[in-house]
């Protein structure tokens, strides 16, 4: 990240202890936990670890029964907790929007109760609708229910970022949408997180969702035990005890194509044209480059149909028509979200778009297949001997 703008600051937690009345055994052991400014860090873990009660300490909507909690160098274990969680963004599934008012009021919610101007806030909300890949002139004025839940959880994550908070927790965002939605959430979640470089704190129980946005993984064991703290690349190639190398378990090999980028991989070059342009010239061009189909984008660059050559020459002119089912994902995506795209929509290969969506190239279905092809033989190499270490050297890994 060393070419990443960091506005995020850095998390302690210092033997942060919860109990709950009326139960035995701690809800959360004694967690002892650093997070970079900057990192997304993903917490997974089975039902019951502590993983959304630790994150919800981070912000005090539950109070540790001990410990310190520090932000940056702050140590808001006694701090006022309504302002506390006006510094820091939470996003929860579903998006938690008041439905009754419109995406400017629900996304301008916390600026308001700070004191910032109208027009501070106008030009804020603007600016982060644009970032989550909503038009502000479309939406600004929508209630919620006239929105998908995938448009919704967007709106979530702007209002969340409003008032600019350094940390941003966010607790099984994507679970409640559609597995292609998911993956375009996510995406969305990384070119923001490559803009505004914030502190992320996530919870989820998907651990090839964790692999795919966390710099690094916190698994957590019943207690709030820490098992591994490392990064995805790390916890695949050397699990740190037995319940990690089950845990991570049977996924390993799927999990493996979550830590190859399509910007990591050879994607090829596209011939686009817009909507009114004369149809010869676009297939002249397509056909001077060895194509025989050519990418349809809008006015920003976005592509709307994927039409074969065949297809264009019925009508003097690119029409405008827009193609629902367009199989398309980001250079941020996994090899994994392009081979499930490629899949679902029939197709041998996918569109590539860059953070805000504008068009970067096409990636093949025989690309991946290589490189999937690599990671079995890799792991094969590899599965010789268990990688795990003994409960009795934990104390050597980090976080721990």
């Amino acid at each position: 990240m060393a070419d990443q703008r960091i506005t995020g600051t850095s998390i302690r937690l210092d033997g942060v202890v919860k109990r709950y009345r009326g139960q035995e055994k701690p809800a959360v052991e004694r967690l002892d936990l650093d997070i970079e400014a900057g990192d997304i860090v993903a917490f997974v873990g089975p039902s019951g670890c502590g993983k959304t009660t630790t994150l919800k300490m981070i912000n005090r909507l539950i109070e540790p029964t001990e410990g310190r909690i520090l932000i940056g160098d702050r140590d808001v274990t006694d701090e006022n907790p309504d302002r506390l969680r006006q510094s820091i963004g939470y996003v929860i599934q579903s998006g938690g929007l008041f439905p009754h008012w419109s995406v400017a009021k629900n996304v301008g919610a916390i600026p308001r109760v700070l004191g910032w101007s109208r027009a501070k806030i106008a030009e804020r909300t603007e600016y982060l609708l644009e970032l989550v890949g909503l038009d502000p002139g479309t939406y600004a004025d929508r209630l919620p229910r006239d929105m998908s839940g995938g448009q919704q959880q967007r709106v979530g994550v702007a209002r969340a970022l409003a008032a600019d908070p350094p940390v941003l927790l966010m607790d099984e965002p994507f679970g409640a949408v559609d597995p292609l939605t998911r993956v375009r959430l996510q995406d969305s979640l990384l070119s923001i997180q490559q803009e505004l470089g914030k502190t992320i704190v996530l919870v989820t129980h998907d651990f090839q969702e964790a692999t795919k946005l966390g710099d690094k993984v916190l698994i957590l064991s019943e207690g709030g035990r820490i098992e591994q703290y490392a990064t995805p690349s790390e916890i695949l190639a050397n699990p740190a005890t037995p319940f990690v190398e089950e845990f991570v378990g049977s996924g390993a090999t799927l999990a493996q194509l979550t830590l190859t980028r399509v910007r990591d991989v050879d994607y090829e070059q596209v011939v686009t044209a817009s909507v009114g342009e004369n149809a010869e010239e676009v297939a002249a061009r397509a056909r001077a480059a060895g194509h025989d189909w050519i990418v349809v984008v809008d006015g920003r660059g976005r592509p709307r149909a994927w039409p074969t050559l065949a297809e264009i020459a019925t009508k003097p002119q690119i029409s405008d028509y827009i193609d629902a089912r367009l199989p398309v994902v980001s250079e941020s995506s996994t090899l994994n979200d392009a081979l499930d795209s490629m899949l679902a929509a029939s197709q041998g290969g996918v569109l590539v778009t860059d953070g805000r969506g504008v068009m970067r190239g096409a990636l093949r279905i025989d690309t991946v297949m290589a490189v999937i092809r690599a990671h079995t033989a890799e792991v094969r190499s590899d599965d010789e001997e268990p990688s795990y270490i003994s409960h009795e050297e934990d104390h050597h890994q980090e976080g721990s």
